[in-house]
Protein backbone atom coordinates (compact mmCIF):
# COMPACT_ATOMS: atom_id res chain seq x y z
CA UNK A 1 0.00 0.00 0.00
CA UNK A 2 1.46 3.38 -1.24
CA UNK A 3 1.17 6.36 1.47
CA UNK A 4 0.73 9.49 -0.74
CA UNK A 5 0.69 12.67 0.58
CA UNK A 6 -3.02 14.23 0.71
CA UNK A 7 -3.75 16.27 -1.85
CA UNK A 8 -7.27 18.65 -1.49
CA UNK A 9 -9.16 20.32 -4.24
CA UNK A 10 -7.91 23.57 -3.07
CA UNK A 11 -4.56 22.79 -3.57
CA UNK A 12 -4.74 21.53 -6.84
CA UNK A 13 -7.22 24.96 -7.95
CA UNK A 14 -4.24 27.28 -6.36
CA UNK A 15 -1.53 25.12 -8.26
CA UNK A 16 -3.36 25.67 -11.59
CA UNK A 17 -6.17 28.23 -11.47
CA UNK A 18 -7.16 27.34 -15.19
CA UNK A 19 -8.93 24.37 -14.45
CA UNK A 20 -11.61 25.38 -11.86
CA UNK A 21 -14.72 23.63 -12.88
CA UNK A 22 -17.15 26.29 -14.60
CA UNK A 23 -20.37 26.61 -12.69
CA UNK A 24 -22.61 27.70 -15.19
CA UNK A 25 -25.48 26.60 -12.22
CA UNK A 26 -24.72 30.04 -10.08
CA UNK A 27 -25.29 31.80 -13.56
CA UNK A 28 -28.70 30.03 -14.53
CA UNK A 29 -30.02 29.76 -10.96
CA UNK A 30 -29.50 33.74 -10.72
CA UNK A 31 -31.11 34.17 -14.74
CA UNK A 32 -33.09 31.48 -14.98
CA UNK A 33 -34.13 29.56 -11.69
CA UNK A 34 -32.66 26.68 -12.90
CA UNK A 35 -31.51 24.38 -10.23
CA UNK A 36 -28.01 22.52 -10.63
CA UNK A 37 -24.99 22.21 -8.20
CA UNK A 38 -21.32 20.92 -8.81
CA UNK A 39 -20.91 17.75 -7.33
CA UNK A 40 -18.21 18.04 -4.56
CA UNK A 41 -14.89 15.91 -4.74
CA UNK A 42 -14.89 13.20 -3.00
CA UNK A 43 -12.39 11.65 -4.39
CA UNK A 44 -9.64 9.18 -2.30
CA UNK A 45 -5.91 10.17 -2.49
CA UNK A 46 -5.13 8.26 -5.41
CA UNK A 47 -7.33 9.66 -7.46
CA UNK A 48 -6.54 13.21 -6.38
CA UNK A 49 -2.92 12.28 -7.60
CA UNK A 50 -4.61 11.38 -10.94
CA UNK A 51 -6.47 14.31 -11.35
CA UNK A 52 -3.30 16.44 -10.44
CA UNK A 53 -0.69 14.71 -12.70
CA UNK A 54 -3.26 15.23 -15.62
CA UNK A 55 -3.30 19.21 -14.83
CA UNK A 56 0.34 19.12 -14.43
CA UNK A 57 0.45 17.14 -17.76
CA UNK A 58 -2.18 19.70 -19.25
CA UNK A 59 0.21 22.69 -17.87
CA UNK A 60 3.26 21.53 -18.95
CA UNK A 61 1.87 20.78 -22.37
CA UNK A 62 1.07 24.47 -22.81
CA UNK A 63 4.02 25.67 -21.34
CA UNK A 64 5.63 23.90 -24.24
CA UNK A 65 3.44 25.69 -26.79
CA UNK A 66 4.45 29.01 -24.95
CA UNK A 67 0.89 29.74 -24.73
CA UNK A 68 -1.77 30.33 -21.56
CA UNK A 69 -4.04 27.59 -20.90
CA UNK A 70 -6.90 27.04 -23.14
CA UNK A 71 -8.98 24.63 -21.21
CA UNK A 72 -12.69 24.87 -19.72
CA UNK A 73 -13.09 22.25 -16.91
CA UNK A 74 -16.97 21.76 -16.72
CA UNK A 75 -16.87 18.97 -14.34
CA UNK A 76 -14.55 16.15 -12.67
CA UNK A 77 -16.12 12.89 -11.41
CA UNK A 78 -16.55 9.46 -11.20
CA UNK A 79 -18.81 7.55 -13.42
CA UNK A 80 -19.20 3.91 -12.03
CA UNK A 81 -16.11 4.12 -10.17
CA UNK A 82 -14.08 5.28 -13.06
CA UNK A 83 -12.44 9.23 -13.55
CA UNK A 84 -14.24 10.97 -16.03
CA UNK A 85 -13.42 14.70 -16.50
CA UNK A 86 -15.75 17.06 -18.81
CA UNK A 87 -14.28 19.69 -20.52
CA UNK A 88 -13.51 21.85 -23.25
CA UNK A 89 -10.35 23.02 -25.56
CA UNK A 90 -9.61 24.00 -28.79
CA UNK A 91 -6.71 21.86 -28.46
CA UNK A 92 -6.54 18.14 -29.10
CA UNK A 93 -3.43 16.74 -27.10
CA UNK A 94 -5.57 18.03 -24.04
CA UNK A 95 -8.47 15.40 -25.23
CA UNK A 96 -5.73 12.90 -24.97
CA UNK A 97 -3.76 13.69 -22.45
CA UNK A 98 -7.85 13.38 -20.67
CA UNK A 99 -8.23 10.46 -22.12
CA UNK A 100 -4.50 8.83 -21.03
CA UNK A 101 -5.62 9.55 -17.32
CA UNK A 102 -9.07 8.31 -17.38
CA UNK A 103 -7.88 4.67 -18.75
CA UNK A 104 -5.34 5.44 -15.99
CA UNK A 105 -8.13 5.73 -13.17
CA UNK A 106 -9.75 2.32 -14.34
CA UNK A 107 -6.56 0.31 -13.07
CA UNK A 108 -5.23 2.79 -10.45
CA UNK A 109 -6.45 2.53 -6.72
CA UNK A 110 -8.97 5.66 -5.92
CA UNK A 111 -7.34 5.78 -2.43
CA UNK A 112 -3.53 5.02 -2.41
CA UNK A 113 -2.13 4.63 -5.83
CA UNK A 114 -1.48 1.22 -6.56
CA UNK A 115 -2.64 -0.91 -9.19
CA UNK A 116 -6.23 -1.85 -8.85
CA UNK A 117 -9.43 -3.65 -9.58
CA UNK A 118 -12.98 -2.74 -9.53
CA UNK A 119 -15.03 -3.38 -7.03
CA UNK A 120 -18.17 -3.71 -6.06
CA UNK A 121 -19.02 -1.84 -2.17
CA UNK A 122 -22.00 -1.38 -0.08
CA UNK A 123 -22.58 1.93 -1.56
CA UNK A 124 -21.51 1.77 -5.19
CA UNK A 125 -18.79 0.67 -7.64
CA UNK A 126 -14.61 1.68 -6.75
CA UNK A 127 -11.20 0.72 -7.79
CA UNK A 128 -9.26 -0.23 -5.18
CA UNK A 129 -6.45 -2.09 -4.58
CA UNK A 130 -6.24 -5.39 -2.24
CA UNK A 131 -4.99 -3.57 0.70
CA UNK A 132 -7.51 -0.80 0.38
CA UNK A 133 -10.29 -3.51 -0.23
CA UNK A 134 -9.49 -5.42 2.86
CA UNK A 135 -9.19 -1.98 4.48
CA UNK A 136 -12.77 -1.19 3.96
CA UNK A 137 -14.45 -4.50 4.43
CA UNK A 138 -12.76 -4.19 8.63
Amino acid sequence: MNKLTRITKEEIIENFPWAAELDLAEEMNNEEEYFYDLSRWRFGNGRMKLIHDMLQEMSNYFESIDKNPGVTVYEVKDVFGYLRVDLFSAHQNIYSIKEHYEKLSEVTCSECGDSGTLRMLKNGLLILCESCHYDRLL
